[in-house]
């Protein structure tokens, strides 16, 4: 990807060390009831539940800080990232966009996005067909950031996706911690809150940026050539996906930073989503061509067509991104 902090906020959104999580041996199978009430408070209070707090993410040998507050009026939600480490970068996020200041390059990116149409959004799983590609246990409680957490362990069915395990606080439903764990069974990317404040209202102040950008270059996405291109329907589709992964996005548009047009597909299984990137074919060495990996997340690329490139970039294992990167074709 062009910029690897993106690429480190996503891998945030799909949650190092060597535990063999196939070992635990006080693991009882759960019921598709169980399972649904766990992630499903889990999903309302990612969006219901006012806080700011630290955590801690790590991939491979790097390990990073960060501080996020988040806030709901119960009718729209904003949060704020901030890297505690390196330069201090920021994401600001609103019901009507994302901005990414980027102190080092003394940039601000700005990818505008439509309002949800219902909030808070309906829970997206359905537990009856994520239990056909995955097992599901529950474990223990334990305690993570000073708070009582449900421990639970998603293993896969296949060799195509990667496991989980959650600490979800037992009072709010938020994800306090979380392992990503590959097909060898190692946790190749963790997340876990070191402390969480949990708070009625957040102040305003605390969702303001600390840099205001003022004197750094702005993008803004849709700004670069607004014609009949951007946020239409994509004409690329693929042949072949794994099992239980369906459609969530297909669309092109425009890049906030380089002007140039890209398409944009998303495939999801309900716990984990694969982007698929198709571009002008560039010379630069940001192009992935074979099989590239960055902690948990996989990509593959390669060269299509009339000059173009296809990336196709997810936390699932190299056989899912190489399956897909090879089947991708236009549509007649």
């Amino acid at each position: 990807m062009k910029n690897k902090f993106l690429v480190f906020i996503i891998g945030l959104v799909f949650f190092v060390g060597g535990i063999n999580l196939a070992a635990a041996s006080d693991k009882q199978p759960a019921t598709n009831k169980q399972v649904e009430f766990w992630l499903a408070k889990m999903h309302r209070a990612s969006h219901m539940v006012n806080y700011q707090g630290i955590f801690v993410y790590g991939q491979q040998n790097n390990l990073s800080s960060m501080k996020i507050v988040h806030s709901t009026d119960g009718s729209s939600e904003r949060e704020r990232l901030l890297s505690l480490d390196g330069t201090g970068r920021e994401v600001i996020r609103t019901k009507n966009s994302v901005t990414c200041i980027l102190p080092d390059s003394q940039s601000v990116m700005v990818e505008k996005k439509r309002p949800k149409s219902n909030f808070p959004p309906a829970f997206p799983v359905k537990i009856n067909e994520l239990s056909k590609n995955y097992h599901f246990y529950l474990l223990g409680k334990e305690m993570v950031a000073g708070q009582t957490a449900q421990k639970i362990i998603i293993n896969p069915k296949d060799q195509y996706r990667y496991g989980h395990t959650l600490w979800i606080d037992e009072k709010s439903g938020l994800l306090l911690k979380t392992y990503l764990v590959d097909e060898r069974k190692q946790v190749v990317e963790q997340f876990m809150f070191t402390q969480i404040d949990y708070m009625d209202k957040v102040p305003d102040e605390l969702l303001k940026p600390s840099i205001s950008g003022e004197n750094f270059t702005w993008y803004e996405s849709g700004t670069a050539h607004k014609g009949d291109e951007v946020n239409q329907p994509s004409q690329w589709r693929v042949k072949q996906l794994p099992a239980g992964f369906n459609a969530e996005m297909n669309r092109k548009h425009i890049m906030p930073r380089s002007g140039a047009a890209m398409d944009h597909l998303v495939f999801s299984d309900g716990l984990t989503s694969i982007s698929v990137f198709i571009e002008k074919h560039s010379k630069k060495e940001d192009q992935i061509v074979g099989h590239s990996r960055m902690g948990a997340i996989n990509a593959c690329g390669r060269a299509l067509q009339d000059g173009l490139h296809v990336t196709v970039v997810g936390a699932v294992t190299h056989a899912a991104v190489k399956m897909i990167c090879d089947s991708v074709y236009l549509k007649d």
